[in-house]
């Protein structure tokens, strides 16, 4: 049996209405495989526990014709023809009581069962609890006899917390998210799909953490399952479903004009579609992502490529008007085996490049390639090739193209992609600043001239001095180009470490852009990305989370795409600021480039971040290797983005116990990235030199001058009540790092704290932030700092973390015992532990020691 997941209050709510006085009884109502049967399976293990006889009986297909059919097993086999009611009731009302009667899909009962159910509950002679499906059989809950339960799919954070129990260890992000879009969160399918994923060896565990490879395919009891969902089709109903299996989500105007308009209201009916609201568009999606899985591989060819070819007809006969109508429809034609002009797939691979939808964009591209249109897609083709790491690739392509008859502005269009991939994929900057001056030629119109002046600033922004690129970034250009510029005034300000101004000019491009006309603009992940790392780096570490996690589930179909892959980043430095170790090295391999080969910008980030990682969980000997990684896959071409490689150095060699390296490391590192203008590096690798002991406190002073973010000011009252051996100040900016999620650096303070303290003389307030540290530190794992190490520090144990903490919260003895299941005794000898080592007398002055729960 799986674990239990996710169902708590639904648990607690079904116990009450079962137990409580004046109850009768609860019915949970969901479709097929959300869990109901588990939660009643839970609900009787409770209830037989107490003592409360259970009757449990599953109706059946077979049993729904025959009066008494389902709960025959519990009734007399001497039923009296004249009153069977009455000797049912009879014989139940005698056996042992408290009693509970559980039906399994009782909208499947007959007649005669709904009849005893109802007599049962109004005389109070049973308690029961049924499943059913929505919108059959509703009798029991309409009248009122029992209260009803709809139940339904589990959350993301359900459905993840359900697959690392169910599999015993961690499960890699992009895994799970599309373990998640599979199943759109039914328990069943999602267990239905680990099982055929680890009977086929599609998911299998690497190195300690599971991970799922290709796609999902529908086989056995997976695929009876969906079968039997979806059920018997009328050709109506199939063709219409089997065409939104190839173009979901689709606009519910394109698909009435191909199908019965009655074969939609029943599909919907039945819950086989759902039909949305989009913007100012109503779309229709399958009622589950895994019926278009199984409709797909059971639709014949021919008809496949037949409804493909008439969907592109139906939205060109619309139109076409959306900004991803071209790539429908050039997809559509490609499937359906139409024929496409190199018009329509060069227009829709330019569309499909702007989305950020690689895996299309290349397709359309070598399509057009086929078709003789090198010269029309080269531009984007580049783009493809550089980020599907394949760079040597896409300068042979784009300087075999140069050399054809072309325009001045179709070679300066070109060049554009040729420099940037010169610079960015290959880490030439000469070549790339050579290629942009042969194409600057005199007579370019204005939107290309403007163009070059952009990818000639975002290259400087890697190479030169912060304030010079900044300054740069100030020249006029065409209003839907300034947009571009703006992104790289916040890559420089990023750098600078003025988030707050990031966060301003990334504000300025959404809004700008919505202000050039376009109804839904595709989002530019670029601008979301900055904005994740100003929010982590300045002190918001959740909404940072909260955003790369929503980022990510956009985009995991296409994370091998540079760039989105720092999304990793950005989380395993949220989970390092948390404390939680294991996530955070877990995140960063999944981050870092699995092959060598050509290094690309982003790995530089991926792999200092793998290497900060295995070091705060005392890996030495991955983190050196991580670092050497990085360290080769630098170019200085990308000067300021390599500036992350000392930072993490002085961490590599902390964690190989050097601590006197390490801050000389972390030194040098802010003094490069001072050089340069970087300053939330420079921040960064100061804070962390303070951590190792040497005073930085007046360099992190003048920092926040120019750094108004609460984490820099943060970092400066660590660094400086650390110079100072203040160890009231250093509990108080424990108290500013948890309000920021920086609980390392909170435990870091505390630790710091008690152990002056202690040095002090001071042992009752040594033993209080040593408390503090210990409730800080109750979550997190595999996490080895050089000031978490220190010897000697006085910790409360896990229980007794645990009670004080529920003492704090405002939770009596007694309900403390019941929540752990433990009694009331133990309690109160734990708390006279606590008060002992905390040196205190009460739970108010328990609660100014450790703290709000």
């Amino acid at each position: 049996m799986w674990p239990f997941v996710g169902r708590a209050r639904e648990l607690e709510d079904v116990m009450s209405a079962l137990t409580s006085p004046n109850a009768n009884g609860a019915a949970l109502v969901g479709p097929a495989g959300v869990g109901k049967t588990r939660l009643a399976d839970e609900v009787v293990a409770r209830l037989e526990q107490t003592g409360v006889a259970v009757r449990r009986c599953y109706a059946t297909v077979a049993t729904s014709s025959i009066p008494f059919g389902a709960l025959a097993a519990m009734l007399p086999a001497d039923m009296r023809t004249a009153n069977p009611l009455g000797r049912a009731v009879e014989h139940l009302a005698a056996g042992p009581q408290p009693l509970a009667i559980v039906v399994d899909d009782a909208h499947l009962l007959d007649d005669a069962s709904i009849g005893l159910l109802h007599h049962l509950i109004r005389h109070g002679f049973a308690r029961v609890l049924v499943t059913s499906r929505p919108g059959e059989r509703t009798e029991l809950w309409q009248e009122g006899l029992l209260r009803r339960y709809p139940f339904g799919d589990l959350s993301r954070a359900e459905s993840d917390l359900l697959l690392e129990q169910a599999l015993d260890g961690p499960v890699d992000t992009r895994s799970s998210s599309l373990l998640w879009s599979g199943s759109a969160g039914n328990p069943l399918y999602l267990r239905e799909l680990v099982v055929s994923g680890r009977a086929v060896g599609a998911l299998r565990v690497d190195d300690g953490i599971w991970s799922w490879h290709g796609a999902i395919q529908l086989g056995g009891r997976l695929g009876e399952l969906v079968q039997e969902n979806l059920g018997r089709l009328e050709p109506a109903h199939r063709h219409a479903l089997e065409l939104l299996a190839y173009s979901e989500p689709v606009e519910l105007e394109l698909l009435a004009s191909l199908v019965q308009e009655e074969a939609l209201d029943d599909l919907e009916t039945r819950a086989l579609i759902r039909v949305e609201s989009s913007g100012r568009r109503t779309v229709v999606r399958l009622g589950h992502p895994l019926y278009g899985s199984l409709l797909r591989a059971t639709c014949p060819a021919l008809r496949a490529q037949s409804h493909q070819r008439a969907l592109a007809a139906g939205l060109e006969a619309t139109g076409a008007r959306r900004r991803e109508d071209l790539m429908r429809i050039a997809t559509w034609r490609l499937d359906g085996g139409s024929p496409i002009s190199l018009t329509l797939l060069a227009a829709a691979a330019e569309q499909a490049w702007a989305a950020r939808d690689v895996t299309l964009a290349e397709r359309l591209c070598r399509a057009a390639v086929d078709a003789g249109g090198l010269s029309r897609v080269g531009h984007v083709f580049g783009q493809v090739l550089m980020h599907g790491r394949a760079p040597d690739q896409a300068e042979a392509t784009l300087a075999d193209v140069m050399t054809g008859p072309l325009s001045a502005a179709d070679l300066s269009r070109l060049g554009a992609t040729r420099s940037m991939n010169l610079h960015f994929g290959l880490g030439d900057a000469d070549a790339a600043a050579a290629v942009l001056a042969d194409v600057d030629v005199p007579g370019l119109p204005e939107d290309l001239r403007d163009w070059l002046k952009v990818v000639r600033t975002l290259q400087e922004a890697q190479h030169h001095h912060v304030t010079t690129v900044l300054e740069s970034t100030y020249q006029p250009l065409m209003p839907h180009l300034s947009i571009h510029m703006r992104r790289t005034r916040a890559l420089c300000l990023l750098h600078a470490g003025r988030y707050r101004e990031v966060e301003e000019e990334v504000d300025w491009c959404e809004a700008e852009t919505l202000s050039l006309g376009s109804e839904s603009p595709a989002p530019d992940y670029g601008e979301m990305r900055m904005r994740c790392f100003a929010l982590a780096y300045g002190g918001h570490i959740a909404e940072a989370e909260s955003l790369a996690l929503k980022m990510y589930d956009t985009l995991f179909d296409d994370l091998d795409f540079t760039g989105t892959t720092s999304l990793y980043s950005v989380l395993s430095f949220c989970a390092r600021m948390r404390g939680h170790g294991s996530q955070a090295l877990r995140l960063a391999r999944e981050g870092s480039p699995k092959t060598p080969g050509n290094p690309l910008i982003f790995d530089t980030i991926a792999l200092a971040s793998l290497a900060s990682a295995a070091a705060l969980c005392g890996d030495g000997a991955l983190a050196e290797e991580a670092l050497a990684r990085a360290e080769k896959a630098r170019r200085p071409a990308w000067r300021l983005t390599g500036m992350r490689v000392p930072v993490a150095r002085s961490w590599v060699l902390a964690a190989l116990g050097d601590i006197r390296a390490a801050a000389d490391a972390a030194v040098t590192a802010a003094d490069e990235c001072a050089e340069l203008g970087v300053h939330g590096g420079e921040a960064m690798a100061l804070h962390d030199a303070a951590r190792f002991g040497v005073d930085t406190s007046l360099r992190l002073t003048a920092l926040t001058s120019t750094m108004d973010d609460p984490m820099t000011s943060a970092y400066a009252a660590h660094a400086t009540a650390l110079a100072h051996a203040a160890p009231a100040v250093l509990g108080a900016t424990a108290t500013d790092f948890l309000r920021l999620g920086a609980t390392l650096y909170a435990a870091e303070a505390l630790a710091s704290a008690a152990r002056l303290h202690r040095t002090q003389g001071n042992a009752r307030a040594a033993s209080q932030a040593s408390a503090r540290q210990a409730l800080v530190m109750r979550d997190f794992d595999r996490v080895h700092t050089p000031a978490l190490r220190a010897d000697g520090l006085t910790h409360l144990t896990r229980r007794q973390v645990e009670v004080g903490r529920l003492a704090t919260s405002g939770l009596t003895n007694q309900q403390i015992a019941e929540k752990l299941h433990t009694s009331k005794r133990t309690v109160d000898n734990h708390l006279h532990a606590i008060y002992g080592v905390l040196g205190v007398t009460g739970r108010d002055e328990l609660r100014t020691v450790l703290g709000p729960s």
